[in-house]
């Protein structure tokens, strides 16, 4: 018995040693663009990015996993896409696309069909209206933040009224941790080819 309890005891240090090792602000800085994130003791984080026109701020909380993923969580924890689904009078579809305050933005539409086709439909603004029915469909606004796909509901809806999160959010998000420095996933979902320092 003593020795499960030693064994317990050493590994809880190895991972509380492992955990501790890595609290500290990590950031990039490259002309018109800096990007940071600290970690702090008490399991959360503070993640700054600012660029020429934007400025952004978000806290939530972070765990190592296998001592190479760091897995992040942002607090509150915001849907990311908002969908209402209804049916007008009319045969065209109609996607009437907002940010979450209620304003109109810059996006792409992607309407993927059944046979797992997609049709992109660039530089849209505010509502874009198509004449076939996706089966599923998702947005990337001009920042290049990615909505989830979202699968259509009914059968009969033909317009959706769309409220899109444009701050990021961190959901279960996975970077990967390379020696003393960190790999972040990039707004598209592909790992960034920098590296916070």
């Amino acid at each position: 018995m003593k020795k499960c309890y030693s064994l317990y005891f050493i590994l809880c240090s190895i991972l509380s040693f492992s955990q501790e090792s890595k609290l500290r602000e990590y950031s990039y800085k490259a002309p018109h663009y800096c990007e940071s994130i600290n970690l702090l003791k008490d399991g959360t984080f503070k993640y700054y990015k600012k660029t020429e026109f934007l400025k952004e701020e978000i806290f939530g909380n972070w765990q190592l996993r296998n001592d190479t993923i760091l897995v992040l969580d942002s607090s509150p924890q915001r849907s990311r896409l908002v969908v209402n689904e209804s049916l007008k009078r009319g045969k065209k579809i109609v996607f009437h696309v907002k940010d979450s305050q209620g304003n109109p933005f810059n996006y792409y539409l992607y309407t993927v069909y059944n046979q797992k086709d997609t049709i992109i439909y660039k530089d849209q603004f505010e509502k874009t209206i198509i004449k076939n029915r996706p089966s599923a469909f998702y947005i990337i606004s001009s920042e290049g933040q990615r909505s989830p796909v979202y699968d259509l509901k009914s059968k009969k809806s033909n317009f959706f009224d769309i409220r899109f999160e444009r701050q990021r959010t961190f959901e279960n998000e996975q970077w990967k941790f390379a020696g003393s420095k960190i790999i972040p996933l990039g707004l598209d979902g592909k790992y960034s080819n920098y590296q916070l320092k």
